[in-house]
């Protein structure tokens, strides 16, 4: 695995091999931050479900500001932690230990640009829109933020009262949809 672009290109990233964590595709990453790439810059990120950090620091490659990983798996923080280090971009990163429900409610003094999230596929539909809920009514994003999901193909991103699909391209049996939070008047 290694940094797809930006200022930190082709350095190599540790990752683990583990049942639980399913690293970003080099190609889905590559996507993503095609779609970002320009708008991040200066921009403040949290990855959630951060695993071994990739997705964030391919952020910072890109010109943000600033990553909050959150990451409840002990040996993913420990590679992680590594992957910050070897980089070293440790005065750009903050490394939260926990689940996202816990973290997310921790976090509401502060403002975000851009919310990335990459739950295991087995993460239940439902939570995850609820999980999206969550993020919006904590107002950790800001007006115009952008939220980043990686899910499964087959599942279909609901629409709700509190957010809008704006795009979703597949990559193979990946997925990744991009939030905006709906406007009152909409």
């Amino acid at each position: 695995m290694r940094v797809i672009g930006g200022i930190y290109k082709g350095k190599k990233l540790l990752f683990i091999r583990d049942k639980n964590i399913r690293p970003t595709k080099d190609i889905v990453r590559e996507a993503i931050f095609d779609t970002l790439r320009g708008w991040i810059i200066n921009k403040k990120v949290i990855e959630l479900f951060a695993g071994t950090g990739a997705i964030g620091i391919e952020a910072i490659s890109e010109g943000a500001e600033k990553v909050i990983f959150v990451e409840k798996n002990r040996k993913a923080i420990e590679i992680l932690k590594k992957n910050i280090a070897k980089i070293g971009i440790e005065e750009k990163t903050v490394v939260l230990k926990g689940t996202v429900e816990e973290r997310i409610k921790e976090m509401r003094n502060f403002k975000y640009d851009l919310v990335i999230a990459d739950p295991p596929y087995e993460f239940p539909a439902k939570k995850l829109k609820d999980m999206i809920e969550t993020i919006i009514d904590s107002q950790i994003i800001n007006e115009n933020g952008i939220i980043v999901v990686e899910h499964r193909i087959k599942y279909r991103m609901p629409e709700s009262e509190k957010f809008i699909v704006y795009k979703n391209k597949k990559y193979g049996k990946t997925s990744v949809s991009y939030l905006i939070k709906r406007k009152k008047d909409e």
